[in-house]
């Protein structure tokens, strides 16, 4: 397990990636107040104009606003748009 773990790290320094993106944890890129982009989410738990939580490794992120959408959803990533005034990850 340890050289896995090493092999691992090696691959994320030379390549240059977040740690974040091959451990599965959420990542979150805000841009401005009216776009989201949500990597390594598991999909969407529930969706309205005023609020999106989706699935992830750590619990259910939610993304809190007005006018949300989803603008673009797949495999990799969640494209939300809207006014964003709150992003939460719920540890509990």
């Amino acid at each position: 397990m340890k050289h896995v773990r090493t092999v691992t790290q090696r691959i994320l320094t030379c390549a240059d990636f977040p740690g974040e993106i091959l451990t599965g944890v959420p990542v979150v890129e805000l841009k401005g107040v009216s776009e989201a982009v949500v990597l390594n989410h598991r999909g969407v738990i529930a969706y309205d104009e005023n609020e999106v939580r989706i699935a992830s490794a750590l619990g259910p992120l939610i993304v809190s606003g007005t006018e949300l959408y989803i603008r673009r959803m797949n495999r990799e990533r969640i494209v939300l748009n809207g006014t964003i005034r709150r992003v939460d990850l719920d540890l509990c």
